[in-house]
């Protein structure tokens, strides 16, 4: 399938491993199984594209991010934060938004809608929550170190409470 849609991995940066089975000991396995990949016809339309593997967090493969040399969107995407739907004001606020009439089709009017809780959503948590900031940050650490030592039982054990 790669040789007949013509695809050629991307040149990337980040973590070599892309996956572990967040196992410590003789069981630890940690492997390259995610690429990133275009073929001429993306490089044409887009441009040359570079791939960035970053650290997974919480889950047991990295996310990739895909550098566009030619970007076509606009702004951030939104992320819903989890955390959002613990705050006391969270259904009250979704059901001000929500009982707001739109007009268009049914998929419009939802599009809508949801774009209108970006704003009221983020003010839940004027502030990053810190200490959720400060365990991506020392988990990120961790598993740059892990990528370099795949086999250090310690680090794995560590990143592990970390997870938890």
């Amino acid at each position: 399938m790669i040789r007949s849609a013509e695809l050629k991995d991307f040149k990337g940066s980040g973590m070599h491993f892309t996956w572990s089975n967040l196992r410590v000991g003789g069981e630890a396995i940690s492997k390259k199984l995610d690429r990133a990949m275009g073929n001429w016809q993306w490089i044409d339309k887009l441009g040359n594209s570079f791939a960035h593997f970053h650290s997974p967090g919480i889950s047991d493969h990295s996310t990739v991010s895909i550098q566009l040399m030619r970007h076509r969107g606009k702004g951030k995407p939104f992320k819903f934060l989890n955390f959002w739907a613990d705050h006391g004001d969270f259904i009250k606020t979704v059901k001000e938004e929500w009982d707001k009439v739109f007009s268009g089709s049914p998929l419009m009017v939802i599009h809508k809608k949801l774009k209108s809780l970006k704003r009221p959503l983020k003010r839940l948590s004027s502030r990053p929550d810190e200490i959720a900031t400060e365990l991506r940050r020392k988990l990120h650490l961790l598993q740059d170190q892990l990528d370099a030592c795949p086999g250090d039982e310690g680090l794995r054990v560590l990143e592990g409470q970390t997870r938890q």
